[in-house]
């Protein structure tokens, strides 16, 4: 079965066949930063299989100023065919060419301001506008780059230079070889060739930085900023060098290139980029200083070590084709949570992973338009759309729950295995399972990784347990879980199941409809101990109330809390159960609890009130208000010294909570310190100033829209001006919405920020009646400013999943089904809105 799925994968590629295979690039660049053309000229080495008169390479937005093919029948001058498309150049010759070859073309192309290809960046150095050239190929960009064979398969060597202006840096993703000077104002820039990787991996980079150094062996670490951002470069240095060790030592394989270097950018759509050896990043997910907030700082670690993962996962081994997308980024995911917390543990990130990583892929995937982790692509803009949850969260938590199967010693080997056979190659996921399952069988386990993990990767959706009391037991029962309740299938899926008795521990593989677990009255059982798989239960009203004791009690984790309290909310939220039994679930067992439990709470209790906002039912900000402040009542509002950082994140989120359902107590107080720090320069502690902001927004008239809007224009440090964008998005006064959302727009937000003020404003229960109309009116230029390859206009459409009426439903499909208003890239991304709309109408339905 396996083999033939690989098989039709491969059938439904768009891609440029394997008769002409490249081996190595020779790339010079020649940019103007006046024009913003630059001139290139690509000799791409090939071996041909069978004789041909024509050779199809990707280029997109290039012109080509001329071609030939070089061969041992000397040069073959050659026409050019385009088909815009495909995005293809199709070079036809007079003669057939067999064997090696090279490929000479001389082309054109524009450094574009939409954040791919080989595109400009601006930032202020003084009162000037300077600009640097810098590069985005993931998926399928490098073609706007330069002509290129741009297929994850096809590694080759990259022989990259760059003729610039004397005082330009340069960048690319091996260190420099040489410079040569020609003339008295422009230099050649070459660097050394490349290991084989794939044009994606590719990174181009001009202009002029400043840069903190260091070295971990012989690895030459850099963290490149624009200039004045120097000072915020330290602490990812010393991040990126304690993950760096980690990783080689878990891996088993050294890092594989001479240099590394952290660059952040200043307009950059993604969060940041894997390129080998020269990893792009947002300023705000690279850069912070040592004093920033503990969610900062974990941001930032987490951010780096994902992308250091990759330095293995996805550019030492890379996927054959988009489909194992999830290869890379699943395995980013996981990894860097696992190296957070080996080198934190004061953080505890497997926790954290639990309520980040876990907790996103039980809502990503209980819809009926998910799709599966490894899914068949064929063109750019259906690539375009993998990169979402289910990729990342939904392939992470596999990946967690088929460690916690294999075990621990038997994952690690097979992954090292994996790395060594397939290094500088391309892989599958059969390859990677296979891998785990060869160790298992060498230490004599019985087990069937391959078979499990295949089964979870290629299927959509997790199940959900019935656990009904009986005579004998505790019958089990497994179907899949959707949280719009009128959709059934019953898929039978392999559950590596973990389970308490009564505090006893026990596992069992449960791939049947049904299963029974001996039980004496008196016991109790919870299912899935721990929080590692990805399925859902329910239990008897018994069982809920001997669980709920337990919470009250804590004689459960917080880890075992949380599972059973985002079990009952998803009953809850999918309208199967009335809200009020979740409510009263949470008044009854859930105050005192520990995180993450305590988060989910909060979290799920905002959303409830959210909904319904304007339904005069007051019970949920009641409970709101009594559960932050007895969190706040135990914390405090100041920081204290050696707290956990749980209370650290808890405060800040008690705090925000208390004063959006309307505590006057917490609302004065807030007003007081906001006052403090405007007024009379008084500095608001660092992890409570996000929550200070939003309370202050939420209340605030013009005067405080005004100081938030100056306050973002003028801040420097990322950090900082990220809460002030963010705060725009927090007013509850309609009219100074509208006008955050139209300042998103302006060019005072760079188009990379620009769906921050949009997608919180969403989430805002006063936006989500201002959402549809603003995003409709602009529709077409949101549509122009983000191309597909950005990944960014597929937010626009998420936003509209607030959304809550039948009329609203009917509004978002007719504004969709019109072609104009149509992308691949958001096709994915409607299916899922639409269907969130429906659960909320479900939702309200059940609860109004």
């Amino acid at each position: 079965m396996a083999a033939n799925h690989k098989k039709s994968e491969s059938e439904d590629y768009q891609t440029l066949g394997d008769n002409v295979i490249p081996t190595r690039y020779s790339l010079n660049f020649k940019p103007n930063f006046r024009t913003f053309k630059y001139e290139g000229m690509a000799l791409i080495s090939v071996q041909i299989k069978k004789s041909t008169k024509e050779i199809s390479l990707n280029a997109a937005e290039l012109e080509i100023k001329s071609a030939s093919v070089l061969s041992k029948s000397g040069e073959l001058k050659a026409s050019v065919k385009e088909d815009r498309e495909k995005q293809r150049i199709t070079i036809k010759l007079k003669s057939s060419v067999k064997g090696s070859a090279s490929i000479k073309i001389k082309f054109t192309g524009t450094n574009n301001e939409n954040m791919y290809g080989f595109y400009r960046s601006r930032y202020l150095h003084g009162k000037a506008t300077k600009y640097i050239l810098t590069s985005q190929f993931e998926a399928a960009n490098a073609r706007n780059a330069f002509p290129c064979f741009d297929e994850p398969s096809f590694k080759a060597i990259f022989d990259v230079s760059m003729t610039v202006d004397k005082d330009m840096d340069c960048i690319s993703n091996m260190p420099v070889l040489s410079v040569k000077k020609i003339g008295k104002s422009i230099k050649e820039v070459r660097f050394k060739e490349t290991p084989r990787m794939s044009t994606y991996l590719l990174y181009l980079g001009v202009g002029n930085y400043d840069y903190v150094k260091g070295k971990l062996g012989k690895i030459e670490i850099r963290v490149i900023t624009m200039p004045g951002n120097r000072k915020l470069a330290q602490l990812p240095l010393e991040y990126a060098k304690k993950f760096i060790k980690f990783f080689e030592d878990y891996f088993g394989v050294k890092y594989p290139l001479p240099k590394v270097d952290f660059i952040a950018i200043p307009d950059f759509a993604a969060g940041a980029m894997e390129n080998w050896g020269a990893i792009t990043f947002r300023e705000t997910a690279l850069l912070a200083a040592s004093d920033s907030s503990v969610a900062t700082k974990q941001r930032i670690a987490e951010v780096i070590a994902h992308e250091l993962v990759h330095q293995w996962f996805g550019d030492l081994v890379t996927m054959k084709w988009w489909n194992d997308l999830w290869l890379n980024e699943s395995f980013a995911t996981f990894m860097s949570y696992k190296a957070l917390d080996a080198l934190f543990p004061e953080w505890k990130m497997k926790i954290e992973y639990k309520r980040e990583v876990i907790a996103t892929a039980f809502g990503a995937d209980q819809l009926k338009s998910t799709h599966p982790i490894s899914v068949s692509v064929k063109s750019p803009g259906e690539i375009d759309q993998l990169f979402d949850e289910i990729s990342y969260e939904k392939g992470g938590t596999v990946l967690n729950m088929i460690e916690h199967y294999s075990g621990y010693e038997i994952f690690r080997e097979g992954l090292h295995n994996y790395l060594k056979d397939h290094s500088y190659s391309n892989a599958t996921k059969f390859d990677l399972w296979r891998s785990i399952d060869d160790e298992a069988k060498r230490r004599s386990k019985k087990m069937n990784v391959y078979s499990v993990a295949s089964f979870w990767v290629d299927k959509p959706g997790y199940p959900i347990i019935r656990a009904k009391r009986s005579d004998s037991g505790i019958e089990l029962e497994q179907k899949r879980y959707f949280m719009l309740n009128k959709i059934s299938d019953n898929t039978v899926w392999p559950i590596p199941i973990n389970y308490s008795v009564s505090g006893s521990e026990h596992n069992m593989l449960f791939d049947k409809k049904s299963a029974n677990i001996p039980l004496v009255a008196d016991q109790w059982i919870k299912l899935n101990s721990g929080q590692n798989g990805l399925y859902r239960v329910v239990y008897d009203e018994t069982d809920i109330e001997k669980l709920g004791h337990l919470i009250r009690d804590k004689k459960l984790s917080g880890a075992d809390s949380w599972g059973i309290e985002n079990d009952i909310y998803a009953m809850s939220r999918s309208g199967r159960v009335a809200a009020g039994s979740y409510l009263e679930f949470v008044d009854k067992y859930c105050f005192g609890g520990e995180y993450p439990m305590n988060a989910n709470v909060l979290d799920h209790l905002g959303w409830i009130s959210d909904m319904l906002y304007k339904e005069g039912n007051t019970m949920p900000k009641e409970l709101i208000i009594r559960y932050s402040n007895e969190i706040l009542d135990n914390l405090g509002w100041d920081r204290r010294e050696r707290e956990s950082t749980f209370n650290t994140m808890m405060r800040s989120a008690a705090i925000m909570k208390s004063g959006m359902a309307g505590h006057p107590t917490t609302i004065d107080s807030a007003k007081e310190i906001f006052n403090d720090y405007i007024t009379h320069g008084k500095e608001i502690e660092i992890n409570i100033r996000a929550a200070v902001f939003y309370l202050n927004a939420w209340v605030g008239d013009e005067k405080v829209f005004n100081t938030f809007r100056q306050r973002y224009i003028k801040e420097k440090v990322p950090e900082e001006k990220a809460r002030f964008l963010r705060a725009l998005a927090m007013f509850n006064d309609k009219r100074l919405l509208l006008n955050a959302f139209e300042f998103s727009m302006s060019q005072e937000v760079r188009p990379q920020d620009s769906f921050v003020i949009v997608a919180m404003g969403s989430s805002n229960p006063a936006g989500s009646e201002l959402i549809l109309e603003w995003t409709k009116k602009n529709w077409k230029q949101l549509k122009k400013r983000f191309a597909s390859g950005t990944h960014m206009l597929s937010r626009y459409v998420d936003n509209l999943s607030c959304l809550k009426t039948k009329e609203d439903l009917d509004e978002v499909k007719a504004f969709f089904s019109k072609k104009e208003n149509k992308r691949d890239d958001i096709a994915h991304a409607l299916a899922n809105t639409l269907e969130e709309i429906e659960a909320n109408i479900q939702f309200m339905e059940a609860n109004r």
